[in-house]
This record gives structure tokens, sequence and C-alpha cells, in this order.
């Protein structure tokens, strides 16, 4: 295992966490940002990583994909001060549920989903023709 790339790699979750908490992300353009997040991180690991495809794009999309979630509940209130779209959105949330809570019970959920399918085209990049 390669786990500087892995690392190295996982950072970009951190690089779209801060951003999501300053506003820097749109929210309607956000899924953009991660396609072309996961194509970089698809670009590396198959150049670099020699074996085990699958398993180190999982680690990659898990790790990234648990720690932007976290740090936008961890600054939450940051979070809400640049991001006025979500603030409307939490107004249509059930009463008495925690949006903080929320977000950090999906956070495994997000992780799972986006270490899954970086894995998925980090396995079929590497495959040969």
């Amino acid at each position: 295992m390669n786990w500087k790339l892995i690392f190295s790699l996982s950072v970009f979750g951190l690089a779209m966490g801060v951003a999501s908490i300053f506003g820097c992300v749109p929210a309607n353009l956000e899924w953009l940002y991660w396609l072309v997040i996961a194509l970089i991180c698809v670009f590396w690991i198959v150049r670099k990583a020699t074996a085990r495809l699958f398993l180190h794009g999982f680690l990659v999309g898990s790790i990234g994909g648990i720690i932007s979630p976290i740090l936008t509940a961890i600054f939450f209130s940051t979070y809400l001060a640049y991001n006025p779209s979500y603030a409307e959105q939490m107004q249509k949330m059930p009463a008495g549920m925690n949006p903080i809570i929320f977000r950090l019970i999906l956070a495994p959920l997000i992780a799972g989903i986006s270490g899954l399918a970086l894995g998925f085209f980090a396995w079929m990049g590497g495959a040969s023709p």
C-alpha cells in the first residue's frame, strides 16, 4: 500500500471542506468539483499505485469523503454564515433534528459511497484492455 499517496490525495477532502465552510464552492456546482477531484485522484492512483488499485481508491475516497462533512460540522456556525442557502434548507428540517448531528450521522455513509466510487474508477482505470 502506498500510504503517502493515499494521505496526499485525501487532502482534497480537507480542501473541499475548508472551501465549503467559507462558501468558496457554490452548492449547485459542488458535485462538479468532486468529479474533477475524483478524476485527478484516479489518474494519480493508476499512475503511482502498483497494486490494489480498488483499495487505494476506496481509502482515498473514504478518508477524503469523511473529512469534509466532519469539518463542516465542527465549524457549523461559520459554514452557515457563508452558506445562506443551507441555512434556508435547515428551516425545512423536521423540528428537533439537529443539523450538526445529522451531518455527523451522514458522514460515514458519504465516506463509504465516495470510497466505493473512487475505488471502482481506480480499478477500471488500471484495467488492461
